[in-house]
């Protein structure tokens, strides 16, 4: 027997309420905090990092001479609330700006620096991502200088906990490599994607199933009600 149009649009309002229930989630509320810590630089002179270790605030790598044109790193550490959707949407946590002057030289080959972020704003970091830069000088065949960045990440996949619920979570540095010549700048970003929402809480699976388990038994009413002898006979 078919489905009156009053019985359908219950059972599509009730599947509707149901699968809001599950997807609750399916944005991620982040109030980021981050630190970042540099290590000790491999080779160059004149190498220093500003603030190292400090909290929400930027770091500038110096490396080279002369000093009055050094090439220079900025760490921007990105903070603050921020909505993303799961699966699809990216969160740049870090910005790492390039800036090359004149003719630097003697650059550091190798820095390795720990990226500590708190995706909840609750004062505890929920994951250490490690990273090392890398630098190495560039001449052009029609003799232009510059210098070869690398940043290279130790680790790609994994998972972390924020709010109190466990997600999957994909990393990638854009703008991880390339060639800068003097005089320019470029800018690298450190991005997550949230892979996977949390598994609902019992109370969320018993919420979807109470409405689910309410318009069935409704809609049997009404097809009982339908079927009856009275309902034939009129």
């Amino acid at each position: 027997m078919k489905l009156r149009l009053k019985s359908k649009l219950l059972l599509t309002a009730t599947l509707g309420l149901a699968f809001s229930a599950i997807v609750a989630h399916a944005q991620l509320m982040v109030n980021v905090s981050q630190r970042a810590t540099f290590g000790p630089f491999v080779g160059g002179i004149n190498n220093s990092v500003t603030n190292n270790g400090s909290t929400n605030i930027n770091q500038v790598i110096t490396t080279g001479t002369p000093l009055a044109s050094q090439f220079n790193i900025t760490y921007d550490p990105i903070t603050g609330p921020s909505m993303v959707t799961l699966n699809t949407g990216t969160l740049t946590t870090t910005n790492f700006i390039f800036n090359s002057t004149i003719t630097p030289q003697n650059y550091f080959s190798a820095l390795a620096v720990a990226i500590e972020t708190d995706f909840d704003g609750n004062g505890s970091y929920d994951l250490t991502q490690n990273y090392t830069l890398s630098l190495s000088p560039f001449t052009s065949p029609n003799g232009l200088t510059g210098v070869n960045y690398m940043i290279v990440p130790q680790q790609f996949f994994g998972s972390v906990m924020i709010n109190g619920s466990n997600y999957g979570y994909a990393s990638v540095v854009s703008n991880n490599q390339g060639t800068l010549f003097d005089g320019s700048s470029t800018t690298a970003a450190i991005q997550f994607q949230f892979l996977a929402t949390p598994v609902p809480e019992p109370s969320t699976y018993a919420l979807a199933g109470v409405v689910a388990l309410g318009g069935i038994v409704a809609l049997r009413r009404r097809r009982n009600k339908s079927n009856s002898p009275l309902a034939l006979a009129a």
